[in-house]
């Protein structure tokens, strides 16, 4: 299904803020002292204490970026900032990137993050799964083409059963929407406690990933003799917002239900030997 004109419009509102953003940040010395000020001020979220908040603010996020049914949430950028925190807080206390990379405690409140993310993200998932789980009823009393081609969705991609948890765990993985699973499984009364792990595993995989991005982006600059600042770490920043905010749009906008038809058919096309 096409990308709606509304979803286009907020994307490219999402697009023009950032440059926006950007432009400020790049011509407007008090903009950017201010920026700069408010980013070193990030380091806090993860000071001490202040971590269970990082914590909290990943689960928020995370389950809110899953929850959200056709509305993008660029929560990526949250867990960007995060991660970015925590470099500065180890930078602040002395160490270059290559010393963080070898500290425990770096890598075990990164992991704490991922988990908790993960976890965020698989509960999100659940608002899918309900309001598939509810329009089971409506079906039964409506004829809707909808909900049957959403229905007739699931039942194509679910037909071993057994499998389903890979297909949970590999929705989760890859940028492929889980909505598009976790809707059918809810009109076919899917056992939610089955989605729940493997979605789980696989998002934090996934969250893992937002988490290390802006590191390998630091190793990346370093290994080419760019040191790292705060105005190049602001600039990398935005420009990763705006590769997650295009890797949305081509996600959202795709019609994957349409695509995963055609691969079918293609498998199951008989081969001309002659």
């Amino acid at each position: 299904m096409p990308i709606s004109k509304k979803l286009t419009l907020v994307f490219v509102s999402f697009y023009l803020i950032v440059i926006i953003y950007m432009f400020l940040f790049l011509l407007v010395p008090d903009v950017q002292y201010a920026i700069i000020q408010s980013r070193q001020n990030l380091a806090l979220i993860t000071e001490g204490s202040n971590y269970i908040w990082a914590l909290v603010i990943s689960l928020v996020i995370c389950f809110l970026g899953s929850a959200s049914i056709g509305f993008p949430v660029p929560f990526p950028f949250v867990l960007f900032s995060i991660s970015n925190s925590l470099l500065i807080k180890y930078s602040n206390f002395g160490y270059d990137i290559n010393q963080i990379l070898q500290l425990g405690p770096f890598w075990l409140e990164i992991l704490g993050i991922t988990l908790v993310g993960g976890l965020g993200s698989a509960l999100g998932e659940f608002t899918g799964y309900a309001i598939g789980f509810s329009t089971k009823k409506i079906m039964k009393e409506r004829d809707s083409s909808v909900l049957n081609n959403v229905d007739g969705f699931g039942n194509l991609l679910l037909q071993n059963k057994k499998r389903a948890p890979v297909y949970i765990f590999l929705f989760a993985l890859t940028p492929l929407p889980d909505d598009i699973l976790f809707l059918p499984l809810g009109i076919m009364k899917y056992p939610f406690w089955k989605c729940i792990i493997p979605a789980w595993i696989g998002k934090n995989f996934t969250i893992l990933f937002y988490c290390v991005w802006p590191i390998f982006v630091a190793i990346g600059l370093t290994s080419q003799g760019i040191s790292t600042n705060d105005v190049s770490s602001i600039i990398t920043e935005a420009l990763l917002l705006l590769v997650t905010i295009t890797v949305m749009f081509f996600i959202m906008s795709f019609d994957w239900t349409k695509f995963l038809e055609k691969r079918k058919l293609r498998k199951e096309k008989p081969i001309n030997l002659t």
